[in-house]
């Protein structure tokens, strides 16, 4: 045990720097109120939960582990303090929302997407975040003037293919998503709610995330099988 914590204390102190410039790199996208070394500290949290979970798993190394920890800490700082309003945090919430699916993502692969397919399965996930952070966060956005009418038409049409979807989820997913993206509340409070950990309501969520996503793509499946024919 004394071993495991001398282990994990050499983890955090040597590469504090690298979690100092994660932070710093989500600064750069902040209003200039944000206190630097807030975010200085959550990355220090979650690069300690980081170091103290790691496993040393062969072809796994600590910062590819730790990339998303951090940035998760970071983003729930964020979440937590009020330096703007819901709607001017979308952009952020969706970035923290795709941050908690490659989080589990990261934990549960040996080693780098390389697959095309599996990379595309990837990106179609983290669109489906930014999808659900959008339409949280209508109420609270908004009209943007500068869209054009063609943006508008397919964002309706992506909505409406949201809303068709969630109901159709399991109902744990659909109360994950509901809660995190709706009610803009983070896993810790989630998982709290529902008698469960952090990390498995973060595999929940990416698992609610990916049913999502299979859902999405559904119509244009259809669209290419029709076509192919």
């Amino acid at each position: 045990m004394l071993g495991e914590t001398a282990s994990n204390h050499r983890l955090i102190e040597s590469h504090l720097s690298y979690a100092h410039a994660i932070a710093a790199e989500i600064l750069k996208t902040l209003p200039s109120q944000v206190e630097k070394s807030e975010l200085q500290s959550a990355a220090e949290l979650g690069l300690t939960e980081a170091a103290n979970s790691y496993d040393h798993r062969p072809g796994v190394q600590f910062k590819t582990f730790a990339y998303y920890r951090i940035r998760g800490a970071v983003y729930d700082a964020i979440r937590k303090a009020t330096w703007f309003s819901r709607g001017q945090y979308q952009d952020l919430a969706a970035q923290a929302a795709a941050n908690e699916y490659l989080t589990d993502e990261s934990a549960a692969s040996q080693s780098p997407v390389s697959d095309t397919t599996e990379l595309q399965r990837h990106v179609g996930a983290v669109v489906s975040c930014f999808m659900l952070s959008l339409e949280g966060n209508k109420v609270d956005a908004p009209v943007d003037p500068g869209i054009s009418a063609e943006d508008r038409v397919i964002q309706d049409e992506w909505s409406a293919r949201l809303h068709k979807a969630l109901p159709r989820l399991a109902e744990q997913k659909r109360q994950i998503l509901h809660a995190y993206y709706f009610e803009g509340r983070n896993l810790e409070e989630i998982g709290a709610s529902l008698g469960l950990s952090k990390s498995w309501v973060c595999r929940l969520h990416a698992k609610a995330i990916a049913s999502l996503r299979d859902l999405l793509e559904e119509p244009t499946r259809a669209t290419v099988s029709v076509r192919t024919r």
